[in-house]
């Protein structure tokens, strides 16, 4: 006997998926047991009470095993063989219908040789007007009294294994019909009358069972899936190396193009295992943004592909909409293999400025900046030397004169363009400079000291 794996709805059950005050509504004993103690002497009735005690007995046998999470083959062998004996009948088994117009034994009891002529695992076409045939087509139980002369593949092996009658109904999952459960007779002449009721409260248990099954291999799949795609966007957050076809398969599972650009963004978590922001992949996705997510202890990270910088203005907005938290943004790149670098600089924009309105510090890439964020700790311990000047002033007037050299620099040297953007008069921008060259001793009017300058206020604006 071959056994096969029931399919992708049928794998191992939860415990938390079996009611048992569901079980308890598919039977009837323990109520008619008050009834019989009135009754005592009625045999009929006595004999009725020991059948229903006896079924009880066995779907909360079938239950048990379900409640375990033991094996879907298991669980349906005990079904089959429960069935069987409960009805009872010369032969039980249970189908799962394919989409291709066919349908599987998963599980059968009956005499040896009768399922060595129906192993499990075995696809047979549903044709004809078979049970397997009628139930799929109503979704309700359905008899054949005699198949002496019903002609498909199926009932000739029904024939062949022995059985004269049949009775079978429906696996409901998720309203539709997933599968068959039936059982036969080798005596001529119709099943009981109760058979459908009977067998129907095993097939409730066995749905009951499939979906559990199914809803458990979702909750593995997703996990599985999650933790590769974590591994993925770890080896490329840590640069490990990728040869050209490792990383397009590596873009391929993430869902990412192949060619840039991309920016990575980091946003800081204030609290370890609190999220920033919140379903970020799905909502750029929704504005046709593509990109790959990963929760780390102390930064949510993202490998965003911005098409344009038109793109990339719309991630920075939503962005900004999602959270107060500081937000990095790194410069766009072009190779996945440069994403360690520009999570560097994702990092160190948490620590800039940002613009007054949003928590989020964009890089703009330019030389000056890219040399300030290259090596942090080396730049600033070399520009807390050359600012050692002004360390003897107070916060504010010290930020004045950092604020009036980052203005007069952003408007091209200009001192006019300076005193307008900070609304005094061009003397008194003059006068600022001119504190400057005193308390850092370089000068304005020489290229090397202005680089030097340059390069020191933009650390300091960046990083310190």
């Amino acid at each position: 006997m071959t056994a096969i794996s029931p399919g992708p709805l049928a794998e191992s059950a939860s415990s938390a998926a079996i009611d048992e005050d569901a079980v308890d509504a598919l039977l009837t004993a323990e109520e008619f047991a008050a009834e019989f103690d009135e009754n005592r002497d009625d045999v009929k009735l006595y004999a009725e009470y020991r059948r229903l005690a006896a079924e009880q007995a066995a779907v909360r046998r079938v239950a048990t095993l379900v409640a375990r999470g033991v094996g879907p083959l298991e669980v349906f062998g005990a079904v089959a063989e429960e069935m069987r004996r409960c009805v009872p009948a010369d032969t039980a088994g249970l189908w799962r219908y394919e989409t291709d117009g066919e349908i599987t034994i998963v599980a059968a009891a009956a005499h040896p040789a009768a399922l060595a002529k129906w192993p499990l695992g075995m696809r047979t076409p549903v044709e004809g007007n078979t049970i397997a045939a009628l139930v799929q087509r109503s979704g309700r139980p359905a008899r054949i009294d005699s198949y002496k002369n019903v002609a498909a593949p199926i009932a000739a092996r029904v024939r062949a294994v022995g059985v004269y009658a049949a009775v079978g109904v429906p696996i409901i999952v998720d309203g539709r019909v997933w599968g068959l459960a039936a059982v036969g007779s080798a005596q001529p002449g119709p099943m009981p009358a109760d058979t459908e009721v009977r067998i129907g409260r095993f097939a409730e248990l066995i749905a009951t069972a499939v979906v559990a099954g199914y809803r458990d291999q979702q909750k593995r799949q997703l996990l599985a899936e999650g933790s590769q795609r974590s591994n993925l966007i770890d080896a490329l957050l840590e640069g490990r190396a990728f040869d050209e076809w490792g990383l397009r398969d590596v873009a391929s599972q993430l869902r990412l193009p192949i060619n840039g650009p991309f920016v990575v963004i980091a946003a800081h978590v204030p609290t370890v295992g609190d999220e920033p922001l919140p379903e970020i992949e799905s909502k750029l996705r929704g504005i046709d943004i593509f990109s790959a997510w990963r929760l780390l202890p102390d930064l949510q990270v993202g490998i965003v592909h911005v098409a344009s910088d038109r793109k990339l203005d719309m991630a920075v907005a939503l962005l900004s909409r999602l959270t107060t938290v500081r937000v990095g943004v790194s410069a766009a790149f072009e190779d996945l293999r440069d994403t360690p670098r520009a999570l560097h600089v994702a990092r160190v924009m948490l620590r800039g400025p940002t613009d007054s309105t949003s928590s989020v510090a964009v890089f703009d890439g330019s030389i000056l900046a890219t040399a300030a964020v290259s090596a942090p700790e080396a730049m600033i311990q070399t520009v807390g030397a050359a600012l050692d000047g002004f360390s003897h002033l107070p916060d504010e007037e010290r930020e004045m004169l950092f604020d009036t050299f980052r203005v007069w620099q952003d408007n091209d040297a200009s001192v006019s363009g300076a005193a307008e953007v900070l609304i005094c008069h061009p003397n008194t921008v003059r006068h600022r400079l001119r504190r400057i060259e005193k308390h850092t001793g370089r000068s304005l009017s020489r290229p090397r000291d202005l680089a030097e300058l340059c390069l020191a206020f933009e650390v300091h604006r960046r990083l310190m």
